[in-house]
């Protein structure tokens, strides 16, 4: 198997000019987590991922930020530092390129190995999805044990969606395992959790908000009063995944990858005897395919 063998096509694309609302409907329509975005020359000059479209959907960003996402052009999020490969690149290379320069996606451009189109135009693009399908045809002995991520971010279950992306972003992670008091796993959050969350208010241009009810004192007669406070807190319980897919630490690693594409997730909390001990993601598979760390 080669790399042509493994891009998939066509390429789902939006212009620099776009809107954030636009890319992010296709996203929900075609299944997919980037875009290429290409130039009036159908040219690629960047690439929009889940990711930078959560970016744009926080409430604690400059004002200009906080636009409705409707009104928020690409090219105020794209990453614009496009890393490219060819066909005659090797599979083990895309892998290990996918780890050092911490992406999920490679636009693949023709250099006239396979004949497919003329020289410097797009092919396709090879995603982390597309990897994690190839890695049962590797090393199908290798146990999730010797592979999987030990340091586990986690986020309580009623922490909000705000605090959620706040991680993310600061710990370069695109997914949380949700936990309770107890330490226990309870579901999972992750970056598409936030991007495509339902927004109540979209003028607002942040996180979606639902309204909580508390007890006032009790009045005179006993009787408990509610008020309702704040409007915009949706927490980690209320878009988590749940319930919880885990595996075991000795099951192999091509089982890991099997259900991550068979249930298009990203990752899978590790659990043994009920204990958190880590989290196997499509990045450490990756990671293994480009010859580990």
């Amino acid at each position: 198997m080669n790399v042509i063998d493994l891009t998939s096509a066509p390429v789902h694309a939006v212009n620099p000019d776009d809107t954030l609302s636009h890319a992010r409907n296709i996203m929900i329509k075609k299944g997919v987590s980037r875009l290429v975005v290409v130039n009036k020359e159908s040219k690629p000059v960047g690439m929009l991922t889940k990711t930078d479209i959560s970016m744009g959907l926080k409430q604690d960003e400059p004002k200009w930020r906080r636009r409705p996402i409707d009104e928020i052009q690409v090219k105020n999020f794209m990453t614009t530092n496009l890393i490219t490969a060819t066909p005659s690149d090797s599979i083990k290379k895309i892998a290990r390129i996918m780890i050092d320069e911490k992406i999920s996606g490679i636009p693949i451009i023709e250099d006239g190995s396979s004949g497919l189109t003329e020289n410097g135009e797009l092919i396709g693009i090879i995603t982390k999805k597309d990897l994690i399908d190839y890695y049962p045809e590797t090393n199908k002995e290798k146990k999730i044990r010797d592979i999987y991520t030990e340091d586990v971010l986690t986020i309580h279950r009623h922490h909000t969606l705000n605090r959620a992306a706040e991680v993310m972003q600061s710990e370069g992670v695109k997914r949380l395992v949700v936990v309770e008091e107890n330490k226990r796993p309870a579901g999972i959050i992750t970056i598409s959790d936030l991007t495509f969350a339902n927004q109540k208010n979209p003028r607002n241009g942040g996180l979606a908000g639902k309204e909580l009810k508390m007890a006032r004192k009790e009045s005179k007669g006993g009787q408990k009063r509610l008020r309702s406070i704040l409007r915009d807190m949706w927490v980690a319980e209320d878009v988590m995944s749940s319930p919880l897919i885990t595996i075991n630490p000795d099951k192999k690693a091509v089982e890991a990858a099997e259900i991550m594409s068979k249930k298009g997730i990203s990752g899978i909390p590790v659990v043994e005897n009920k204990e958190l001990l880590g989290i196997i993601t499509k990045t450490d598979i990756v990671s293994d395919i480009g010859g580990g760390n």
